[in-house]
């Protein structure tokens, strides 16, 4: 298949991702965090997508990452591993599309994304088991420091949603990928929420997940350049 049909199909299937991610993620900002105990029944009737919903911005966005990490990853031709990175990342790309609208309206990541993620972390895995142990390490390094953080926090400086999500990531990414994506979502998130606050000239909670999720995407695009050009950094200065 020419590469332009190709691109033109993952075009179409990320834009239906999108719809599904962006259904869902309404409904979820529409049922409001688990402390409200609303019942999902009455608002899974009542909640109605539309298209002027403020969650149909998903669609168009998981379109493009899916056209993006197509070119980024067939662009020197479409071999068996690309294919199978491109069918995990894409549809991860899109789930971090979605819970990143659910955590900045209500401060809170779906489960079920990050047990979507982690399912495809463990395919993943499984596609490449002659590195399994990158993916394991990958589960537990970020989601480990971050509940460490949790536990002496007591809960104030971390929420059990991010450990959930970086550790559904690292089993996707690995330890080299999920230490990115801590490094680059850590340094997103202090950067913008600054900028944010001196402009209002007030306080805001800080939604971590969409700095996460911006840097799970970037990561995927871009991780292993970004690992290779670090290394050549490191092996020049070292010399």
């Amino acid at each position: 298949m020419a590469l332009p049909l190709i691109y033109i199909l993952l075009i179409f299937l990320g834009l239906a991702g999108g719809f599904a991610a962006s259904w869902y993620s309404g409904y979820r900002v529409a049922l409001g965090p688990e402390e409200e105990e609303n019942d999902p029944v009455v608002i899974r009737r009542s909640y109605k997508w539309k298209v002027r919903s403020k969650e149909a911005w998903i669609i168009p966005a998981s379109g493009f990452v899916w056209l993006l990490l197509g070119w980024l990853l067939l662009k020197d031709g479409v071999s068996a591993s690309a294919v199978i990175k491109l069918s995990i990342y894409a549809p991860a790309a899109t789930m971090l599309v979605g819970l990143s609208y659910v955590d900045i309206m209500i401060f809170e990541i779906p489960p079920l994304y990050d047990i979507l993620i982690a399912v495809l972390g463990a395919f993943r895995l499984l596609t490449d088991l002659g590195h399994w142990y990158e993916y394991l390490i990958g589960g537990v390094l970020v989601s480990g420091i971050f509940l460490m953080i949790a536990l002496l926090s007591k809960g104030k400086a971390m929420g059990g949603g991010d450990i959930k999500l970086t550790a559904a990531m690292g089993l996707l990414l690995g330890w080299k990928g999920i230490f990115l994506v801590m490094a680059i979502g850590s340094l997103m998130g202090a950067v913008i929420h600054g900028i944010i606050m001196m402009i209002s000239k007030k306080e805001h909670v800080l939604a971590f997940g969409p700095y996460l999720a911006a840097a799970g995407v970037i990561v995927m695009c871009a991780g292993e350049w970004i690992v290779q050009l670090y290394m050549d950094y490191v092996n020049s200065v070292m010399k």
